[in-house]
């Protein structure tokens, strides 16, 4: 039990495995800075497993240390942490109420003041918005408190608290567990039993939260077919404490906007996106979630799903750029780290919520970056595709369906449904400058760094004298383009002479 790589099975092929493997990551990471002040832990994608790597190894009696939690308690309702919890505890009522007064003050700032880059020396009011800022991890809390995961949270959080007297011997059984693979779970459940006979603490199972388990809820949960039973699954409680803490560390829950909002309250239907890794270190994951978490809030089902992408591999840049990364290197592409989000969506029934689907939406791979000038094009294309997103509407039926061929480009890494999705879009451009609105383009420079990440061997078509003249002729031969309207997309088109008869 004592190594530098440990082994999380791949048990349901969904993001529940994702997060066990992150939970576990977490752990080990705190024993290293318990015990050696840093750590450098990596997450990798080993196919049948999660193997998780340790720069240093896991040395015997590094397990005896203080007790610690990194999860808080969340107060609400009736729930209140045990008697003499020293973790955190979150009031959350009073963070909802204050991301709420956050909002309504931000909604009186002028509009020059929530633009990006505007500062508290120019807009002395940002200091009150800043200040009344929502915690990042208030998504993760309403997830808990909204998909009925409370008890088992403050159920997993009581007895992790309960093993302080000890804990030593609790790092132990889990270092045990994960030390090999297949990770043998009935042989941990054995040890616990004794373990918590000796220390009287009674939790050995708790129900599987579908917050955390897609793939689970109640049903007929038999291993052998000798006879139905209607119930709830259970798992060994550990299990599920470790996938509460890696929901907190990598996913991104977020409640879905109505593409056509309706009369009355709308559907609180959910989308959870868990960050799948390639092989990633916690250090560059943190940096990066920490961005991309404060930059996605809450849209539409198709344009959630792209711009999560989008915007994931755009804060990888950012953080890239900036120097932030230690262990990525030239040559490379966000794609290597992380392959994409893996999704499950729910649907809000009323007094429940039902999973309707699992799947997942991949960054983009066409993004090798061998420099800076590079990476900074790549960091722009991606930022003009985020606004012509951003300006696409899915309550519209044509709009929806370039959506879904942007989805498709994405997740397929297949370039023909981008080139639909550009033909679909040029006409769309040409009717919004014909009704005066906003219309943002794609530009030829960022067409050709797309092009070019797809199939480097285009380049001597694309610079060919040529093939410019041609493209720019079957430009020129519609009777109306986009280059015959004032800069500004909103203007009415100049006129055009008539064309002679012969």
């Amino acid at each position: 039990m004592y190594q530098s790589t440990y082994y999380v099975d791949k048990a349901t092929d969904t993001f529940a495995d994702v997060l066990l493997a992150y939970g576990v990551a977490s752990l080990l990471e705190r024993l290293l800075q318990e015990n050696l002040g840093e750590a450098i832990v990596r997450v990798q994608d080993a196919g049948s497993v999660y193997a998780i790597t340790l720069e240093d190894s896991i040395e015997k009696g590094f397990e005896a240390i203080a007790w610690f939690c990194d999860l808080p308690f969340i107060q609400a309702g009736k729930k209140q942490p045990p008697d003499g919890w020293p973790g955190e505890v979150v009031d959350y009522n009073a963070e909802r109420e204050r991301r709420s007064e956050f909002f309504a003050a931000r909604q009186q700032l002028a509009k020059e003041a929530k633009h990006p880059g505007a500062t508290v020396d120019e807009y002395p009011e940002l200091a009150v918005v800043h200040a009344l800022a929502p915690r990042s991890d208030l998504p993760f809390l309403e997830l808990i408190n909204q998909m009925r995961a409370m008890d088992a949270y403050c159920k997993v959080l009581s007895a992790w608290f309960e093993c302080r007297t000890c804990f030593p011997d609790l790092v132990r059984l889990l270092l045990s567990l994960f030390a090999s693979t297949p990770n043998d779970v009935d042989t941990a459940e054995k040890q616990w039993e004794k373990l918590s006979k000796a220390h009287g603490i009674k939790l050995k199972n708790v129900t599987p939260v579908q917050a955390l388990n897609p793939a689970m809820g109640k049903g007929i949960n038999r291993p052998k077919a000798d006879g139905p039973q209607l119930g709830n699954p259970d798992s060994f409680w550990l299990l599920e404490f470790l996938k509460f803490w890696g929901m907190r560390r990598t996913g991104v829950p977020r409640i879905i906007r109505a593409a056509r909002p309706g009369p009355g309250r709308s559907p609180q239907d959910r989308k959870t996106y868990v960050l799948h890794p390639v092989n990633i270190t916690l250090d560059t994951h943190d940096k990066v979630y920490t961005v991309f978490n404060r930059a996605i809030g809450s849209n539409s089902a198709v344009k959630l799903d792209v711009l999560v992408a989008l915007r994931y591999t755009k804060a990888f840049f950012d953080q890239w750029l900036a120097g932030q990364l230690a262990d990525v290197r030239w040559g490379e592409e966000p794609g290597d780290y992380v392959a994409g989000m893996d999704m499950a969506l729910y649907k809000d029934m009323g007094s429940a919520v039902a999973l309707l689907n699992l799947s997942g939406i991949n960054l983009p791979r066409w993004m090798k970056v061998t420099n800076e000038a590079q990476g900074r094009a790549y960091r722009g294309a991606l930022e003009e595709h985020r606004r012509i997103v951003d300006s696409l509407q899915e309550g519209n039926a044509d709009e929806y369906r370039l959506l879904q061929l942007y989805r498709d480009f994405l997740s397929g890494h297949d370039i023909k449904p981008f080139f639909q999705f550009t033909g679909g879009y040029a006409q769309l451009t040409m009717s919004r400058i014909d009704k005066g609105r906003w219309a943002p383009r794609l530009s030829t420079s960022n067409l050709e760094v797309l092009i070019m990440g797809h199939n480097a061997k285009l380049k001597a078509i694309l610079d060919s004298p040529g093939f410019q003249k041609i493209a720019a002729a079957i430009r020129r031969s519609h009777t109306i383009s986009a280059t015959d309207w004032a800069p500004n997309c909103c203007a009415r088109p100049r006129t055009r002479p008539a064309l002679s008869k012969p």
